[in-house]
């Protein structure tokens, strides 16, 4: 389970954020997770509430995770082709499959509230 991992490294950003902008209190984090990130959400959201935010600056903060969606450019074309246009592994303009994941792939914070 990697997300326990994911989740404290986003705990430090938060809290580094946190200083730099003088916050003694989260109280939202947004958090993006890439369709192609291989991370559960559930597990993330889990690992964050139950056992890595308690006892820190952002234990009641409002936790919101959004899905940012796959999208691969085809080596052989240049299309670029998200999720909702294809769910096959070749390009549906040329058919090859050389496909670079260009978005969908990564976790992180988006943004943090605070006081």
């Amino acid at each position: 389970m990697h997300e326990l991992g994911i989740a404290q490294d986003l705990l430090h950003i938060v809290e580094d954020k946190a200083k730099e902008n003088n916050l003694k209190a989260i109280t939202k984090i947004v958090v993006v997770v890439g369709e192609a990130s291989g991370i559960e959400e559930d597990f993330l959201k889990h690992s964050l509430m139950d056992h890595i935010m308690p006892g820190t600056i952002a234990e009641k903060a409002e936790l919101e995770i959004t899905k940012e969606p796959l999208q691969v450019k085809c080596a052989a074309c240049g299309i670029k082709i998200d999720s909702q246009q294809s769910s096959s592994l070749e390009c549906p303009n040329c058919g090859d499959n050389n496909l670079e994941i260009t978005q969908g792939k990564n976790v992180y914070l988006q943004s943090i509230e605070g006081e």
